[in-house]
């Protein structure tokens, strides 16, 4: 029975050791020098704007705190949005949304996460210009769309953000934002 442990012991102590001998060793992975292009939005944001009427929105004014940061290890954008709770809004939205590099497509990727059970993949070609698009596809309560988060930098500490959505027709505004870096 002992002797039989030994190969599992064995594993376990390979397992350990793994991490230690691959930081060690060449070969690994990178970040995309092309995350350098998300840096800008690195830093908290306070933004103000509106929700426009949409099949899934009434107009209201909403301000919203965005707050990025680098993480694991530079290959991803960890951004976190948060909608301050008003008299005008009181369903507001909290939302996680990570963006990184594929190298392999030549394309940023991002997920959206939220507190309305929403997620949903987007890509982007990147910056042309001060502009960086994402799009992508996502449903809320059976009912499918399309998706597109624009930014629009207008300085080094300040930005224009519109959300924009598609159920099989013209795309409508959803929300727009001026946001400044506190």
């Amino acid at each position: 029975m002992l002797h039989s442990l030994r190969p599992l012991g064995l594993d376990l102590v390979l397992f350990c050791l793994a991490p230690a001998v691959a930081q060690a060793g060449p070969g690994l992975p990178r970040p995309a020098a092309e995350m350098s292009q998300l840096a800008f939005f690195a830093g908290t944001f306070a933004c103000t704007g509106d929700a426009f009427q949409t099949p899934m929105s009434q107009p209201h004014p909403v301000e919203r705190t965005i707050a990025g940061k680098m993480d694991l290890d530079g290959f991803w954008l960890f951004m976190r949005f948060d909608d301050k709770r008003t008299e005008a809004n009181r369903a507001p939205i909290h939302g996680n949304w990570q963006l990184g590099y594929d190298a392999t497509d030549k394309a940023f990727v991002a997920l959206w996460t939220d507190n309305l059970g929403r997620w949903f993949p987007q890509r982007s070609a990147g910056w042309q210009g001060d502009t960086i698009a994402f799009a992508g596809e996502f449903s809320l309560n059976d009912r499918k769309g399309s998706v597109r988060d624009t930014f629009t930098r207008k300085s080094e500490t300040e930005m224009i953000m519109t959300v924009d959505v598609q159920f099989g027709g013209d795309w409508m505004r959803l929300l727009q934002f001026k946001c400044e870096k506190q």
